[in-house]
């Protein structure tokens, strides 16, 4: 930033949130200049048409005083403060409603100020000579609506000043006639009340640019913890060694899936994986190999997923889980051998391998149409089953258990048909 240090939104790392590099310049980079003015708009749109309109209700009550300030002038008064006043503030309302670029609104504020400041030096031309306080005072009360109620910024603001010390001390001049000490007190006074309404309209921008540093960061901040919170619930239901559901993603997803094969009556397969040997594998080659190995088993096992609704999980340690919705028999058994195949394709050696010299897997396979009788906690048991039958049998190989009725066969032989 050219003046402001807004750590995360502009650069990482700055230590500071809203120092000024420069001590009297209140600007931010091209950018973010543009999105703090447009920030600035939203917030106060309405409150500029608010002060408009007190502005104009204050200016319209100062024209009733007309009636006791001037005996003999009030239509010239009138005219002054209608013609050139009051047709300029409604100028300047019907700007800030068509046009939302906020550096034209202020620059057209001020302008507005300025003629404001020059209404009140015309009206005090017309005022008796006893009244020429007042007309200090209604100066004072325009630096106050432009400074305070309008947020004129301190860029313009300056100019302001400059501008009412001229009008007022050559109006002073030419048509009061004070004497020096008088102009000099006066303008003492007014150039100590515009120093300090200078100052208030420096901090009152200077506030609004902190709570916008403030709020782009608390943004920032809550993006980070949203990231953060959406990172912590992927590790929640992923296991980090292979990327695979982890158990409590799988239990979830496997409810689910149970419940809508239940809903539309169609079977559900369940393949239970287990590496074989895999402590003497660990045992044997250490845990940075035994943790290679089974990354490269849950990437081939992970192929097995193909369609939204199958799932592929990491059961636990060296165990995997498959479950396959509207599966048939046929298609799970020919699926887990390709598994088996592939696995053993690997060639990843194993020491203590109970079959050959390379890692292989042992897989159960079961499918049933879920009912009230067989239970999803029943169906991954029967799968477990095979499994324990496989690892029997000399593992690297497939079981089916057999959850059989008549109805469930003749659903089989129409979805393998």
């Amino acid at each position: 930033m050219d003046a402001y240090v807004e750590t995360g939104i502009v650069q990482e790392g700055e230590s500071s949130l809203l120092e000024p590099r420069r001590r009297f310049t209140q600007r931010f980079s091209a950018e973010d200049e543009k999105a703090y003015q447009s920030f600035l708009w939203s917030t106060l749109d309405r409150h500029f048409r608010h002060a408009l309109m007190g502005g104009a209700f204050v200016y319209l009550f100062f024209s009733v005083l007309d009636f006791f300030l001037y005996e003999r002038q009030v239509g010239k008064a009138w005219l002054v403060r209608l013609a050139v006043g009051l047709f300029t503030l409604v100028a300047v309302a019907l700007a800030c409603r068509r046009v939302k670029d906020l550096a034209v609104h202020e620059a057209v504020q001020s302008v507005f100020c300025v003629l404001v400041m020059l209404t009140v030096e015309l009206a005090s031309l017309l005022a008796p000579s006893e009244l020429h306080d007042l007309y200090v005072m209604g100066l004072l009360l325009s630096w106050m609506f432009s400074f305070i109620l309008m947020r004129v910024p301190l860029r313009y603001a300056s100019w302001l000043m400059i501008a009412g010390l001229v009008l007022h001390n050559g109006v002073a001049v030419v048509h009061w006639q004070h004497s020096p000490w008088v102009l000099l007190i006066e303008n003492i006074a007014l150039v100590t009340a515009a120093l300090m309404l200078g100052a208030a309209s420096y901090f009152l921008e200077k506030g609004s640019r902190v709570a916008y540093c403030q709020m782009r960061e608390v943004r920032r901040q809550k993006a980070r913890l949203e990231e953060a919170n959406l990172r912590l619930a992927d590790l929640s239901l992923h296991d980090a060694l292979t990327g695979l559901d982890n158990r409590r993603s799988f239990e979830d997803r496997y409810d689910a899936e149970w419940r809508r094969a239940f809903r539309a009556q169609q079977p559900l397969g369940v393949m239970v994986i287990d590496v074989d040997a895999f402590k003497q594998y660990n045992d044997s080659c250490g845990h940075v190999a035994g943790d290679h190995c089974l990354k490269h088993v849950a990437a081939v096992i992970a192929t097995a997923a193909r369609r939204p609704g199958d799932i592929v999980a990491r059961f636990g340690g060296e165990e995997f889980v498959v479950v396959w919705p509207n599966a048939a028999i046929e298609d799970l058994l020919i699926e887990a051998r390709r598994l088996c195949e592939a696995v053993e394709a690997l060639a990843i050696y194993h020491p203590r391998a109970a079959v050959g010299q390379s890692v292989t897997v042992s897989i159960g396979v079961a499918c049933h149409v879920p009912s009230e009788e067989i239970s999803a906690r029943r169906l991954f048991e029967c799968a477990d089953t095979g499994l324990y039958r496989a690892k029997r049998m000399g593992r690297n190989q497939v079981e089916l258990e057999v959850i059989a009725d008549a109805e469930f066969m003749v659903r089989m032989g129409e979805l393998g048909a």
